[in-house]
């Protein structure tokens, strides 16, 4: 059995619609993936999937610890939970003023950008966010591709960067917990100096197969083990050109890998 539990649709920042990105899934052979955009359900809204797939319903939510980015996996929710979609609708609003920001600060340096191709991105539902814009720059043709506009523009603390005020972790876990899913650290091996502090909260599981985990697998699989948590694992997809992998299918994780995982999820009657 292929399975994927991390990728993204337009509904955030992927490249591909949840009814492309689903179709993509089976004719790449997987069997079970979960779509887990940031801080939106909207997927699991007015979008059909392609059949002869599972959907596991996921969300990925924002957090932070001493200026890193730390990720929130929920499982197994709820999309329509009441707590859930107040969140979703209050972050929604946060990332178009942050983004019309970042944009404004692109305009004042001279990069020509649209500030109405923003609100028009999240007229078509879900978030909006950095990524956007980086490949805004990219299709101005001042940037060769979505690193680059990272690298030297949009990077935290860059000079178009806007911060914004994001839940706390342990309120990030609370609320997927609320909305009936498991709460998993996405990508630990992205946390360069929080790692020992992020893991003293109470996650339900971490994220031991993904991209930047590599030659890092044995480490989180031990914390794993150690915290009695679940184990994860999952592409990330997003469909970025030159952002690894660019096929679905190329990373994914064993039934054998998640089974405890997949256990749970059978035992909730999801799979």
């Amino acid at each position: 059995m292929k399975i994927d539990l991390h990728m993204h649709t337009t509904c955030s920042d992927g490249v591909y619609t949840p009814e492309e990105l689903t179709s993509m899934a089976v004719q790449a052979g997987l069997d079970i993936i979960a779509i887990s955009d940031h801080d939106t359900t909207a997927a699991y809204s007015g979008h059909d999937f392609a059949p002869g797939l599972t959907v596991i319903r996921a969300i990925e939510m924002s957090s932070e610890c001493e200026d890193e980015d730390v990720h929130v996996l929920g499982y197994y929710i709820d999309p329509h939970s009441p707590e859930l979609t107040d969140y979703c609708r209050q972050f929604r609003k946060k990332r178009l003023h942050r983004a019309l920001e970042i944009v404004d600060k692109c305009i004042e340096r001279g990069y020509n950008l649209d500030r109405k191709s923003v609100e028009d991105l999240l007229d078509k539902g879900g978030t909006v966010g950095r990524p956007h814009i980086a490949r805004m720059l990219v299709d101005g043709g001042y940037c060769p591709d979505v690193k680059t506009a990272f690298d030297t523009l949009l990077y935290r603390g860059g000079p178009v960067y806007v911060p914004y005020k994001r839940w706390s972790i342990d309120e990030c876990i609370g609320l997927i917990h609320a909305a009936g899913g498991v709460a998993v650290l996405a990508h630990p091996g992205l946390l360069k100096h929080t790692l020992s502090q992020v893991l003293a909260h109470p996650f339900d599981g971490i994220e031991v197969f993904h991209p930047n985990n590599r030659g890092r697998f044995d480490e989180f699989l031990a914390l794993a083990h150690k915290h009695h948590w679940l184990i994860s694992g999952g592409s990330d997809f997003h469909g970025v050109s030159g952002r690894f992998p660019e096929t679905l299918g190329l990373f994914s994780v064993q039934e054998q890998q998640v089974a405890d995982f997949l256990a749970l999820g059978k035992k909730k009657g999801i799979l």
